[in-house]
């Protein structure tokens, strides 16, 4: 499953809910070493919740973007976009190759 950085209730989404779950957990900047996990705020990987992860999670834009899937999947052209296109560039091409060819027989 995608999800966000910052998603610490992997519901596949990084909002508000994921804020208070992790501020609820009560580890953010605390003196306990290497004590958070992804639920609990540890989205860079270094063990501790700090302002670290906060930068992370909204670097990579997905916060308020619904699922990650979702916004994915609604980026990636059609298929048959790409082949019309294809077919109107080689269309294109071919037209202005004989308006030049007819040009230099006349």
């Amino acid at each position: 499953m995608g999800t966000w950085f910052g998603d610490a209730n992997l519901d596949g989404e990084f909002n508000s809910t994921d804020l208070v779950v992790v501020f609820q957990a009560g580890v953010y900047e605390d003196s306990v070493l290497l004590n958070a996990g992804w639920s609990t705020g540890d989205w860079n990987g270094d063990g501790e919740f700090n302002s670290s992860d906060l930068v992370t999670a909204f670097q990579t834009g997905g916060y308020g973007q619904g699922p990650r899937d979702a916004v994915a999947a609604s980026a990636v052209p059609e298929p048959s976009t790409c082949v019309a296109l294809g077919l109107g560039i080689s269309c294109a091409i071919t037209a202005m190759r004989r308006r030049l060819v007819n040009r230099a027989s006349r």
